[in-house]
């Protein structure tokens, strides 16, 4: 089991026959067009969507490559099915196939809903998918603490010999209104581990894997943490001791202007000092804390000269909880 680096597409992705993708140990993220499969995706008649065989056919007729499969499946759901707690009221299912039925008729899910409905499709289509079961750090309160049992289940894929993941459910409920968070579709694995950890450590597309107890122990990281540039070499240990102020060590390459919220454990959260030195690629960051006692530290970034025009206001990168005596 290989993991792979994005792969840089072509134009017209429908119509290009992949060559294959190289394996690496440090994946990096590319930038993608694929507006002419999201575009073919959204618009299927709704006659071919009344069972998966059909839909699956109709889907990915044009595709050349399993890649190309995979992001046309991907696009539909993304545009066509919902998330809804409602669905989680009816969670058991005879078979798969049955589940991912109920999901196309519904058009509403949940976590198992959406990786059973994409694996099913791709299977149609003869693309190799799992579904993968396991854990993961969703809210700023398990910073650096356990994450509790087995909560969530998303997806792996074979494209045209290499394994990748994805996960629907974060990609639709994440995302901003009438956009998708491909953040989460072909994620790179360092950082896909830093919020989920499959159960079945081979998932991981790691090697060395990351322990449950070390997984544990990180902070809550955003996705725009790693959009902004910054590197998976981030402080591993979520839970900090202090006293009146908290320092923290960032890596990243690229320009960025950094805030900080400090929110106690009884009361509101609210913005704190922060001092920030640049050395090269790092930021050595200091956050002067307005109590003592326990509560969590999110730091907040943007690219620097950036603006709140356009969507470049400052997001949420990473949390930390903080003990302070």
């Amino acid at each position: 089991m290989r993991k792979i680096t994005r792969p840089i597409l072509l134009a017209a992705l429908l119509c290009v026959v992949s060559s294959g993708f190289s394996p690496a140990l440090s994946p990096t993220r590319t930038t993608a067009d694929y507006g002419v499969i999201d575009t073919y995706a959204r618009n299927v008649p709704n006659s071919y969507t009344r069972s998966l065989n059909s839909l699956s056919d109709y889907l990915t007729a044009p595709a050349h490559s399993d890649l190309a499969k995979a992001r046309s499946i991907y696009a539909w759901i993304m545009t066509h099915v919902r998330y809804d707690n409602a669905a989680a009221a009816n969670p058991y299912y005879t078979t798969e196939t049955e589940y991912a039925n109920r999901v196309l008729k519904s058009r509403r899910a949940v976590c198992s809903g959406f990786a059973l409905l994409y694996k099913c499709l791709l299977k149609r289509a003869g693309v190799e998918a799992v579904s993968i079961k396991g854990y993961s750090r969703i809210y700023d309160i398990q910073a650096g603490r356990p994450t509790g049992p087995v909560d969530h289940e998303w997806n792996a894929m074979q494209l045209d010999g290499d394994w990748y993941l994805a996960d629907l459910t974060w990609a639709s409920t994440t995302a901003r209104e009438g956009e998708i968070n491909d953040f989460y579709f072909l994620t790179n694995p360092e950082a896909f581990v830093t919020q989920h950890l499959p159960a079945d450590p081979r998932w991981q597309l790691l090697s060395p894997s990351v322990s449950k107890a070390a997984f544990d122990r990180y902070p809550k990281i955003y996705d725009a943490y790693f959009r902004l540039g910054f590197g998976d070499d981030f402080p591993k240990n979520g839970l900090i001791g202090a006293q009146d102020v908290v320092n923290l060590t960032l890596h990243n390459p690229e320009n960025i202007e950094l805030m900080s919220s400090y929110n106690p454990a009884n009361g509101a959260s609210s913005f704190v000092p922060l001092t920030v030195h640049r050395t090269g690629e790092f930021y050595q960051i200091q956050a002067k804390l307005p109590q003592r006692g326990q509560g969590r530290l999110c730091i907040f970034a943007r690219s620097k000269g950036s603006s709140t025009k356009g969507g470049k206001s400052y997001e949420g990168v990473i949390t930390y909880s903080v003990v302070s005596r």
